[in-house]
């Protein structure tokens, strides 16, 4: 027994003494937890390679971060002297060190990786492929949407808005949302400014509503003609194209978005309230007889009557008017039966609550997304939008579907589909043709606060304000007569395919079908009594189908380490078509019950139809060539030749050249200014056309007249026929129009690129415009579609990014952009006339402006020309201003040969209609890594709007005028801004005063937050976001008086909530 207890004491010291060392090693070990994430979406990244080293113990591991983004170090070496590296494609490797972890006393990490399109490696669209940002040759800017999108977007418009220089995006005040684009302002006068639009790598047809803004990644922006070149006919306007998301991490991932909110109206014109109506049309009578009848429109109080010395029998012998001397009071200042029945009963209507509303904004979308390796790559998304503007009766309805799916189906195959979805409905504000939407401007401006929308029995009244005054028809009242239905439903795929061959050698094919159907049905019911038609009916239906087909071979090789080349070839070809069916059906019997469900009850005899089927070809051939040399030395040369079925017969192709240049200074070996981290010269030139007019211009056309007319048969028999003839001359040598463009560029960065940039300067003169050429009456036609003329367009654009701070718990980013933009007329019709000195002598010749466009040679298209208004006539200028037929409170206006009429020769040159700059400005601030906080803000600047509003005159006389409330001229209360009330015309002319339209908006201001990681994981969720936002907060315009500045409308403010969960 002493011998076992002996052996079991042995071992046990033996145990202990081999343990001894492991336990103290076990002590003096640490765990490292963290979780990685993108840096602007803030979605844990799966698969990122994490590796920790030690200098000290040369112990170095590495693991992967999972599904959640998380990744474990376990029983790591206490020490100092740690560092850890995080790679991951597609993102910058992070290398973050000195860290000391200490015995038995676990790590965490947070980790933030920004996506490598944030430095001069990032991948940039350039057309038909892609770049890194250090090799390009043009001018190309882009702009990334993931901070964006939480600011609760309504179009693609709302993302692009003053984020890049050189583009300028109108805002757009219907439920629909949108808003007109320009690259580099106005070249064409009578052809489309609008930019080509390209969608994953495809000329894109439709319109951008289709596409959901939650869906797209980035913008790349094309705007020298270098850079455009490659689309030839179609890129005189600029290219702006857009590339949408697709899976980013091996997990698949399930986003949710739900943002919803109210607009409300912005910017406030006021109208009068009851007595502020009283008032001013008190003074509008006045106006017109104040010196031979001076108290005959005031209201007959003692107080007033005692004040002109008069008596209530003196008042009441101006005229032969009966009722109380209230009544004939309301009569005198032009009230009618039923505002005076109003007054008597103290009844009064809003009718500004009457038109507006707070709209509903809905907006809900979900995707789902992810990859397999290099295998599989997928997204989908679904999306609602359900709309009301603040107009009542705007309305804005579309669900839209994105599907993108990539292949690799082997080492040398890639396939794969993208499709986008949408249906919508929608009533425009701005096409009432039947729609339902409120006669906001009728209601508020024709009716007056004494006129109510209802009849003394609940019913709504046709004529508020009585029969006798038109300007006052209840649009409430017609509408509950119609019926209105108008949709579109859209399809836009693209197929594709690309399959590597030998040489490093690549081809793809891109297919692309469109289709579109739209339908258009309304309905006046016959049992509206002020319509004469016994029912009305439209329907309308279309149909297009357009193709494309690019088949493109690309070559990319490298050779001595510092040689690169890239060569792209291309050939495409594309078809549109449309088929439209039309009918109006009227005078129905027995009845229009079943609307326009039954167009064949309508009286044949009135019924019309019409179809219009429109087919448009188009190819092209195109080589590109970039050929770099060791990192400094970038030149750019491309080619394209396009044929287009819409020109003349003559001219159906044209071919557009480019050639680039650039010089990455800052990687030259004599360069060591230690502040500047990048630094890159760029000059290009290339030609881009412009195809955008109507596909038949060119031919002549054969119509339908208007009447019918009586045609005798040789047996005496008469039939009414219809006529047909030409209507427009045919011009088989048209042709593109050519814009030839220069570019120099500098891209910049300083302090290791906190501070980035871009300087462009350009000058695009633009030949051949698309115009129409008046012809003598012998021709038999009044206008020929030629090409005319020559515009110049030049200007340049700074783009600024900063990374003003950059501490654990706050970050702070700008980013600026200022942008001028002139154009000049060089040439219009080329038709001189001779130019005679005082002696009568003929001096030589200029050519002749287009006054009745007021297009002059060597100015601005956008150039005010008309009569300065110099003031308001006053009393002390009684003397003067009858030399000119007016009285004091009319408007003066220089007389400029001083021959005491107002002709042609009195008119100047008073300002621009577009701005003269442009400049945008946005803060980002995130705080202790879950609060984030953005404002975005922009101007345009020193641009003018021409009005006859001051003029206070109505052209109704004193029947009907303005509710507005209006500023004006009275011999008490004097203006040298505004006339006096129902001014007459100066000589049968309307001055118009040129207005400042100088303004600055602050567009947009959201704020958001995102749960703790830990949070959210408990949640069984990766990121959870909550935010807010106000889209339009605020408006400063130093001397715009009226509606929004920039739409000269009404502009409707947004206040929106949402919420993100990614899971």
């Amino acid at each position: 027994m002493k011998k076992w207890n002996s052996t079991y004491a042995l071992l046990g010291i033996l145990a202990i003494y081999c343990l001894f060392p492991l336990l103290l090693r076990a002590q003096s070990r640490a765990d490292v937890t963290g979780i990685v994430r993108s840096e602007e979406e803030g979605v844990p990244l799966w698969g990122v390679s994490v590796t920790v080293k030690n200098a000290t113990n040369n112990f170095s591991a590495a693991v992967q971060t999972d599904s959640s983004g998380v990744f474990t170090f376990n029983r790591l070496p206490a020490g100092a002297g740690y560092s850890f590296t995080f790679s991951f494609i597609g993102f910058e490797t992070q290398i973050i060190s000195g860290y000391t972890l200490k015995a038995g006393a676990d790590f965490s990490l947070r980790v933030q990786l920004k996506n490598q399109q944030q430095n001069m490696n990032e991948v940039v669209v350039v057309g038909y492929g892609t770049m890194q940002k250090k090799d390009l040759t043009g001018a190309i800017s882009q702009l990334k949407t993931a901070k964006l999108q939480k600011e609760s977007p309504r179009s693609v418009q709302d993302l692009l808005r003053s984020g890049i220089p050189g583009l300028s995006v109108q805002q757009n005040n219907a439920a629909k949302g949108g808003g007109e684009m320009q690259v580099r302002g106005q070249r064409s006068l009578k052809a489309s400014n609008d930019p080509l639009i390209v969608l994953d790598g495809v000329i894109f047809f439709g319109e951008l509503s289709e596409i959901n803004p939650q869906d797209i990644e980035h913008f790349d922006v094309l705007k020298d003609a270098s850079a455009a070149a490659i689309y030839g006919a179609k890129s005189a306007n600029g290219v702006v194209i857009i590339t949408t998301k697709k899976g980013a991490t091996d997990k698949p991932t399930i986003r949710f978005d739900a943002s919803t909110g109210v607009g409300v109206l912005g910017k406030k014109r006021p109208v009068y309230d009851a007595q502020g109506y009283l008032n001013y049309r008190t003074d509008l009578f006045n106006s017109t007889s104040r010196w031979a009848t001076p108290a005959k429109y005031v209201k007959p109080t003692t107080e007033n009557l005692a004040k002109y010395g008069i008596s209530m029998d003196d008042w009441l012998a101006y005229d032969a008017l009966t009722g109380s001397p209230d009544d004939i009071w309301l009569q005198r200042i032009g009230l009618f039966d039923k505002e005076r029945a109003n007054y008597a009963k103290g009844q009064t209507y809003d009718w500004f609550d009457h038109s507006f509303q707070h709209g509903l904004q809905q907006n809900y979308n979900v995707s789902f997304s992810g990859r397999h390796k290099d295998a599989v790559n997928y997204y989908m998304s679904l999306g609602y939008l359900n709309n009301e503007g603040i107009v009542v009766g705007d309305k804005y309805r579309a669900y839209r579907g994105n599907i993108k799916l990539d292949g690799k189906v082997n080492k040398w195959m890639h396939t794969g589909v993208n499709i986008n979805f949408q249906d919508r409905t929608d009533r425009d504000p701005d096409n009432n043709d039947g729609n339902l939407v409120t006669d906001w401007k009728g209601q508020i401006i024709n009716n007056s606060p004494f006129a109510l929308p209802y009849d003394s029995n609940g019913i709504l009244d046709p004529y508020p304000m009585g029969a006798s005054v038109n300007h006052g028809t209840s649009t409430a009242y017609n509408n509950q007569y119609k019926q209105y239905e108008r949709g579109f439903t859209v399809l836009n795929t693209t197929l594709y395919q690309t399959i590597k061959l030998p040489f490093n050698i690549s081809y793809q094919l891109n297919f692309s079908p469109r289709m579109q159907w739209f339908y258009y049905r309304y309905h006046e019911s016959a049992l509206n009594p002020l319509w004469t038609d016994n029912g009305k009916v439209v329907r309308e239906n279309e149909k297009k189908f357009d193709w494309q087909i690019d088949n493109i071979i690309s070559w990319d090789y490298t050779f001595a380490k510092k040689h690169s080349v890239k060569v792209t070839l291309l050939q495409n070809a594309e078809e549109h078509r449309s088929w439209e069916d039309k009918i109006v059906a009227r005078d129905f019997s027995p009845t229009d019950a079943l609307g326009f469900h039954n167009v064949g009850a309508g009286n044949p005899l009135k019924t019309t139809v019409s179809s219009d089927d429109r087919r448009s070809t188009g190819d092209a051939l195109m080589a590109r060539l970039f050929y770099s040399y060791d990192n400094r030395y970038m030149l750019t040369a491309s080619i394209r030749r396009d044929g287009y079925s819409a020109f003349g017969a003559s001219n159906p192709r044209a071919t557009f050249p480019s050639l680039a240049f650039a010089w990455n200074f800052a990687n030259e070996s004599f360069f060591h200014w230690a502040p500047m981290s990048t630094g890159k010269l760029r000059l290009s030139w290339g030609m881009n056309g412009n195809r955008s007019i109507d596909i038949y211009q060119a031919l002549s056309n054969l119509t339908t007249g208007t009447g019918r007319y009586p045609y005798v048969q040789p047996d005496g028999t008469v039939y009414e026929l219809s006529q047909l003839y030409v209507d427009r001359m045919a011009n088989y040598n048209l042709k593109w129009e050519a814009t030839s463009a220069w570019n120099i560029g500098l891209d910049f960065g300083f302090l290791k690129n906190r501070i980035t940039g871009n300087l462009e300067f350009y000058n695009m003169p633009t030949t051949d415009l698309l115009m129409d050429q008046n012809l003598p009456d012998f021709t038999g036609f009044t206008v020929v579609t030629t090409n005319l003329g020559e515009v110049v367009n030049k200007g340049f654009e700074l783009g600024l990014t900063s990374l003003n701070m950059d501490r654990k718990n706050f970050e702070w980013t700008t980013t600026f952009n200022l942008s001028a933009n002139r154009n000049q007329i060089k040439h219009l019709y080329y038709t001189y006339e001779d130019v005679v000195d005082a002696n009568g002598k003929v001096t030589g010749s200029r050519e002749i402006d287009d006054i009745s466009n007021k297009w002059f040679i060597g100015h601005d298209i956008a150039t005010i020309w008309d009569y300065k208004v110099q003031g308001i006539w006053q009393e002390s200028e009684r003397e003067q201003a009858a030399k000119y037929g007016e009285i004091p409170g009319d408007v003066k206006v220089e007389d400029v040969n001083g021959d005491g009429k107002y002709t042609n020769e009195d008119k100047q040159f008073l300002g621009y209609t577009t701005p003269r700059f442009r400049w945008g400005l946005r803060n980002d601030f995130t705080l202790f890594r879950n609060f984030e906080v953005s404002f975005n803000m922009y101007a345009n600047w020193g641009h003018k709007a021409i009005s006859d509003d001051y003029l206070n005159n109505f052209g109704a006389g004193t029947t009907w005028s303005s509710s507005y409330v209006r500023k004006y001229w009275t011999p008490d209360h004097p203006s040298d801004t505004y006339a006096r009330l129902n001014s007459t015309n100066v000589q049968n002319i309307t001055p118009k005063r040129a207005i400042d339209k100088t303004y600055i908006r602050l567009d947009n201001v959201s704020i958001s937050y995102s749960l703790p990681t830990a949070i959210a994981r408990r949640l069984d969720m990766s990121q959870f976001k909550i935010y807010a936002g106000v889209r339009n907060a605020i408006v400063w315009a130093r001397k715009w008086e009226y509606w929004d500045p920039e739409t000269t409308d009404l502009m409707p403010r947004y206040y929106t909530v949402g919420l993100t969960a990614t899971f």
